[in-house]
Formats: structure tokens, sequence, C-alpha cells
């Protein structure tokens, strides 16, 4: 199984859901970075649905009323939302760009860095730049 990262056109597909694409074609536009161009992007049949967190990347079903799994959250920032499980509720996310301690954004300098709880270097100097 291959774990991809992607943003999409499509409003109404938040971080998070499991999808099932069917990929018309792949190209590589750098060591490490593919481009990818789907045919559609609802659920195949029989695929199952499912969410997965935007920390630790562990994957859940939906719950039985079919929403988020017991103990999920969908954390909003400035940029967007992520599901978060249980055991990464109290994670430290950026509150602008939704990064983590585990995807932090990469910057000239290198890897961004905590300048408040709940802001990152990045966003803190691209506010002050702005």
């Amino acid at each position: 199984m291959i774990t991809l990262h992607f943003k999409t056109q499509h409003a109404d597909i938040k971080e998070g859901v499991i999808l099932h694409l069917k990929v018309v074609s792949i190209a590589m536009k750098s060591p490490g970075r593919w481009h990818l161009v789907v045919d559609d992007v609802t659920p195949l049949p029989g695929a199952e649905a499912g969410y997965i967190c935007g920390i630790c990347g562990i994957t859940e079903p939906p719950g039985p009323d079919g929403l988020l799994p017991a103990g999920w959250i969908e954390k909003q920032y400035e940029q967007g939302s992520k599901f978060l499980c249980p055991e990464c509720v109290d994670s430290q996310i950026c509150r602008v760009c939704g990064c983590s301690q585990y995807e932090p954004c990469e910057t000239e300098s290198g890897p961004c860095h905590w300048v408040e709880e709940d802001l990152c270097s990045a966003c803190a100097n691209a506010d002050r730049l702005s």
C-alpha cells in the first residue's frame, strides 16, 4: 500500500478522508514528487471508506452512525482541517497551516519550529513579510 498526500480542487473532500481513486496517469515531476491524474474521486464500487489521522496516519473506518469514529475530532486551522485520532487529539498543530511536529513545514533554513504553542516559524515569518 502506498500513502499519497495530495491537494484537490473539490471543496467537499476533506483532508484525512480515505479515497480509492482510478488513476489515469502518473508522472515524476522531480525526485520524490509525483503528479497524478485521476479519472474520478468517488469511491470505487466495494471500496471501504474511512478516515486517516492527520498526525500519526492511523486509519479507522467510520463509526456506526457513518460519521467520525469514537474519540476522533476534526481540528480546524486557517487553511483547512485535519481528522485526529484519540491519541493525537492533544498534539501541537499550527493554527495557520496545520503542520505538526511529525509533518513540519520545509523552509529554506530547514524544518519549521514552534514560535508559539500553536504557531510555526514558517507561518510567523510569512505573516511578518506580508
